[in-house]
């Protein structure tokens, strides 16, 4: 087979030649007829003015003319014959090893009529599929794919078709025996005398195993995943254990941080950050006395500060754990605020990482929310109060109108959320 149009090529130069030597014969024809009649007349006239003698030399002058344009026809036409054998013979010889060389190839090769059905096709697409030669004769694009990916495989016909440029597409064979190969294929347009596309040719590269092993890796990632979820949830439930009166604070600033994130429209990978980072925004509490954290009442203000050195202890304790997100960097900087005045560093507005200003908000809200040894609960409209007074100033204003927006359509904290 062939997946290029060498055909067209050959022949669209063998076109070329003849045309190019009919003129050259032509215009030589011309020439020396016009010189021969006009130099042979002459002659004629110098030889003689004898009416029969000049007869008879004109009936000699144009037998000689004849034999002299025979044999020129016949030698320029041998040559033109010679020179058609041998293109014709490299062509043939050039798509015999063109066909040899496609065959070789362990890829499906296939050239497609631009309604799909199979034109050529080289031996690997037979031992691939597990048809014979008859039975590919007979199959199409809509025959050998896989039903979910017979609308890509059109699509990806109809631009090369329409475009005249090549187009990739993943689209999924199924063989005679009903397995199914995955297939990356690209299409090259092959084009008439006129120009436009009269066939497609197309090469296909296996993606089986490498789908699979993309498959296998997802699960093993998912499965390191929910290893690291399950170690987050148990060293969140050890600080829950160390301050049994703010249990289930962090899956509460969990779940709402993530609401927050999901009205603000960031990304999945940012949300899972996030998520990490809230439900561990209070570890650094493993370091704070407990007697400072399950005290039922109101703290000095040194105890205070013991309190809220939870922020600097928590980055210390998780900034050599190689998260793909910041998560150390989240929980160092939950408690800043966008005018300085929050803590450890002081850091304002774009400074503080929008994971930290999120859970700011979530973290005061369920706070504010819930009951303490000292106080009892100040309820959703306290909180919000809170937010709108310090919004664009304390807290970012997108994240106060986005966790606004979460509490209108009904968001309501569980006891014990998760």
């Amino acid at each position: 087979m062939t997946l290029v149009p060498p055909e067209r090529q050959a022949s669209s130069g063998l076109i070329s030649t003849v045309c190019s030597a009919g003129v050259q014969v032509t215009a030589a024809y011309v020439a020396i007829a016009t010189l021969y009649i006009v130099f042979s007349d002459y002659l004629v006239a110098l030889i003689s003015r004898d009416p029969e003698i000049i007869t008879e030399i004109q009936m000699a002058k144009g037998f000689a003319f004849i034999a002299i344009t025979a044999a020129t026809l016949y030698i320029v036409w041998t040559k033109l014959e010679t020179r058609e054998r041998r293109a014709r013979t490299r062509f043939e010889e050039t798509r015999k090893r063109l066909g040899e060389l496609s065959n070789a190839l362990p890829n499906p090769l296939v050239v497609l009529n631009p309604q799909g059905d199979l034109v050529e096709w080289n031996r690997a697409n037979e031992s691939v599929l597990g048809y014979s030669f008859d039975e590919l004769s007979t199959k199409g694009v809509a025959d050998l794919t896989h039903p979910d990916d017979l609308g890509d495989a059109r699509a990806a016909i109809e631009r090369v078709r329409t475009t005249g440029a090549p187009a990739n597409a993943d689209v999924r064979l199924v063989t005679s025996d009903g397995r199914t190969l995955s297939y990356r294929w690209r299409g090259a347009p092959l084009f008439d005398a006129d120009g436009a596309v009269s066939e497609i040719a197309v090469v296909g590269i296996d993606m089986t195993d490498l789908k699979d092993t993309q498959e296998r890796l997802r699960g093993a990632l998912r499965g390191v995943k929910h290893v690291l979820k399950q170690t987050v949830d148990a060293i969140a439930m050890a600080v829950e254990k160390r301050d049994p009166y703010t249990a289930g604070h962090e899956q509460r600033v969990a779940v709402l941080s993530l609401e927050i994130a999901r009205e603000m429209g960031l990304s999945d990978d940012t949300c899972e950050g996030l998520e990490y980072g809230a439900l561990l925004h209070d570890v650094g509490k493993l370091a704070v006395p407990t007697d400072i954290l399950t005290r039922p009442g109101r703290l000095t203000d040194s105890e205070y500060d013991v309190v809220k050195s939870h922020a600097e202890h928590g980055y210390d304790i998780l900034r050599s754990i190689d998260f793909p997100w910041p998560v150390a960097d989240i929980i160092r900087q939950h408690h800043e605020r966008l005018d300085g005045s929050g803590y450890p560093l002081g850091l304002k507005g774009e400074e503080i990482c929008q994971e930290a200003r999120i859970i700011g908000v979530a973290d005061v809200v369920e706070a504010m929310w819930s009951h303490r040894p000292y106080r009892a609960g100040l309820g959703i409209d306290a909180a919000l109060d809170e937010l709108r007074a310090g919004s664009g100033t304390r807290y970012d204003a997108d994240v106060v109108r986005a966790c606004e927006a979460v509490i209108g359509r009904g968001f309501a904290f569980q006891p014990n959320a998760a």
